[in-house]
């Protein structure tokens, strides 16, 4: 099955298919005559892409949803990594003065 994209034509176009399906189905349905399997196969391709519809709403939902948790992870990300980088540079420098310090005190 091809994989369809639903512009905003298409969804236009698939509503005014759905009125003009159900104002012909209710006057098929008051003459007193039955589906037809042209008719039958329109509703059962208006229900596929209605189904699709739905999906493609549900998976752009969940798609929104994952990535504003993925943005709000990367801010935690990155105010741990300052504050370890804060934490080493700090270690870093003084270790270095306790190093120096020692180094001359030990000299003399």
């Amino acid at each position: 099955m091809k994989n369809i994209e639903l512009d905003s034509v298409s969804v236009g176009l698939l509503n005014k298919h759905r009125v003009l399906t159900s104002s012909s189905s209710s006057a098929a349905a008051a003459a007193g005559q039955s589906n037809g399997p042209v008719e039958r196969l329109l509703a059962s391709i208006n229900d596929m892409m209605e189904t699709r519809l739905r999906r493609e709403d549900q998976l752009r939902d969940q798609r929104d949803k994952d990535q504003q948790m993925m943005s709000e992870w990367l801010i935690a990300a990155t105010v741990i990594d300052r504050i370890c980088f804060i934490v080493f540079g700090l270690c870093f420098l003084i270790g270095t003065a306790v190093l120096l310090f020692l180094a001359t005190f030990l000299y003399h």
